[in-house]
């Protein structure tokens, strides 16, 4: 059980992946989001981005795993703020990042950094931050 007491300021997790086709179709399935900027190769090579793009949930969704490796079992996510600042790229290889930013012990609740970025083409796509809250009653 991960605890307050467990988490220092700069320790980080990451979680790498390639955004593939069907994970982006199981996404659109599970989601409902069928935007044909996700799915429609053909529609998507009309848009500025000129191919198919995953949907910025997806992408973002990959700190969690990251930051599940840094505070759980024990620790909730409680809220998350961040920019969606370039796309993911149908097939592109990401990594996922949260490092702890900032601690409060009155209220048992650390904050993070969190980063998506691009492995090719090193770009950032995601920008922001996660904070997670750890029980009260811990020693």
């Amino acid at each position: 059980m991960k605890t307050f007491h467990d988490m220092e300021i700069g320790v980080r997790a990451e979680h790498s992946a390639v955004v593939s086709a069907d994970i982006i179709g199981a996404y659109a399935q599970l989601s409902g989001d069928h935007n044909p900027i996700h799915e429609d190769a053909d529609y998507a090579a009309r848009t500025r981005f000129g191919r198919p793009v995953a949907h910025g949930m997806l992408v973002a969704g990959y700190v969690q795993t990251a930051l599940t490796r840094l505070v759980a079992p024990g620790g909730v996510s409680t809220s998350y703020q961040f920019d969606l600042l370039a796309p993911a790229f149908e097939g592109a290889a990401i990594t996922a990042q949260a490092v702890c930013a900032q601690l409060d012990p009155v209220a048992r609740r650390a904050t993070f950094t969190i980063t998506v970025v691009d492995d090719t083409t090193r770009k950032q796509l995601i920008s922001g931050s996660a904070v997670v809250a750890f029980p009260k009653g811990e020693k």
